[in-house]
């Protein structure tokens, strides 16, 4: 942030008003496209990237991408594809397989927008059916963050989570700072994680309980002692990000939450990802084995991917 400020300021020092015109307007078409198309699903993301694309000022590369393929490079003045940014596996990784996490350029971008909207302590709601990834970009954003700045805590939501059992988990990562403020330690941040926030269960008013605590929090700051309700605790430093599955729970979660969070959706992995995700997995543990059977890498990867294709979008 601080180099492209810094570009910035040399291009006005240089007179160069058209490059800085351009780069604002660049800016701009990148946040509306994320803002706009970002909630649309994998059927409605291809029109919407073809018209998207045809009336921007600012020009994407014509090679067949989708608008989404790109992030805008200040220093160099230009669209560049996500793929640059995707990291390399850790061939070294030892750790439990489920926890394992293969970069690509869905879960780059993805970890992006998470990290932008955390500096701005502005929530993030992913939104994809089971195996798009939600949970597994969020937790490891959080394995990545700095303790001394930045905290983090989880919960799943499900049927039986109630507003106190929530307020419970909320209070239990926080401490007491003067008076009745609480809040993480001076000068860190504390990120909630809501996996499944659509799933608590729905009552006879049409609400839920513990996402109505949520945006009581968000909106004023603030939780009732339930031993003492005319005693208010105010809850300072914190912010939430969540994940839903639209296709388990309830289908709507109420608009004054969600007004809070940003909307996006997380795209079903294509066969090319899948393949590039195995084939790195298979080729780090071959890689001891026989040159006859480590060379058998790709073909395994295709055949099961094969499978699971044919599998996931068997009517």
């Amino acid at each position: 942030m601080k180099t492209q400020l810094e570009h910035l300021k040399r291009l006005r020092e240089e007179g160069k008003e058209e490059d800085v015109k351009q780069l604002y307007e660049a800016f701009f078409v990148f946040a509306a496209m994320w803002a706009l198309g970002g909630p649309l699903d994998d059927d409605d993301k291809p029109g919407f990237s073809k018209h998207w694309m045809s009336y921007s000022r600012i020009k994407y590369p014509d090679n067949g991408g989708q608008c989404f393929d790109y992030y805008w490079e200040p220093l160099e003045g230009t669209w560049r594809p996500w793929e640059d940014r995707v990291r390399a596996m850790d061939p070294h990784y030892d750790g439990l397989f489920s926890n394992l996490v293969v970069p690509t350029a869905e879960t780059t971008r993805q970890r992006f927008l998470l990290e932008v909207h955390v500096k701005a302590s502005k929530g993030i709601l992913y939104v994809g059916s089971a195996g798009t990834g939600k949970t597994t970009i969020v937790r490891d954003y959080f394995s990545t963050l700095d303790p001394e700045t930045t905290l983090s805590a989880a919960t799943n939501f499900n049927s039986y989570t109630d507003s106190k059992a929530l307020q419970v988990v909320v209070m239990g990562h926080v401490d007491r700072r003067a008076g009745r403020a609480y809040g993480p330690a001076p000068g860190k941040k504390l990120i909630y994680f809501m996996d499944d926030l659509n799933m608590p269960y729905v009552d006879g008013y049409g609400t839920q309980s513990p996402i109505c605590l949520v945006r009581q929090i968000i909106d004023h700051g603030i939780v009732y002692d339930r031993e003492h309700l005319d005693e208010q605790k105010l809850l300072q430093d914190i912010m939430f990000t969540a994940c839903m599955n639209p296709k388990a729970g309830s289908f709507h979660v109420d608009g004054r939450l969600s007004r809070h969070f940003t909307l996006v959706s997380c795209l079903t992995a294509e066969r090319e990802i899948l393949k590039t995700i195995y084939a790195q997995i298979l080729d780090a543990h071959l890689k001891t084995f026989d040159k006859s059977i480590s060379e058998m890498s790709l073909k395994l990867v295709a055949a099961t991917t094969t499978v699971f294709w044919g599998v996931a979008t068997a009517p």
